[in-house]
């Protein structure tokens, strides 16, 4: 709702301010959701999601075997960004269809499918940033 911008607008602003504030960064998964809004149309498609994913799959798979570990996922997040840590571990367990402590580029692919399936509450094809936000709440 609109406290949740709010708060959002304000941290964003906050960050900005200087090096000193930076600890209060905004939610992770409000600047991941404007990652995924490249064109900046306020939400994004599943082939959007799909696209970038893929980058960001072959991307992190250091070892090149076709499947992702939990920390090849989240390697390099600094310790101090917990939402982000908790954003990627819960997306990873989604994504573990099979249970094999490895997610592989069909799971990561298909975690998209379920992910804007539950997300895109109006069926309009768009997932739009508060639609994401309730999506990926843990």
């Amino acid at each position: 709702g609109m406290k949740t911008y709010l708060l959002l607008a304000i941290l964003a602003v906050a960050t900005t301010a200087g090096p000193a504030l930076s600890q209060s960064a905004p939610d992770f998964r409000a600047a991941y959701f404007n990652r995924l809004d490249q064109k900046k149309t306020g939400g994004f498609t599943l082939q959007d999601l799909q696209r970038i994913s893929a980058k960001e799959f072959k991307r992190i798979d250091d070892n090149k075997d076709g499947g992702l570990s939990l920390d090849e996922y989240t390697y390099g997040i600094p310790s101090s960004r917990q939402d982000a840590v908790d954003f990627f571990t819960a997306r990873f367990q989604k994504s573990d269809y099979n249970d094999d402590a490895k997610v592989d580029f069909n799971e990561d692919q298909a975690y998209c499918i379920d992910l804007v399936t539950l997300a895109d509450g109006n069926k309009d094809g768009i997932v739009t940033k508060e639609e994401f936000l309730a999506a990926t709440a843990q």
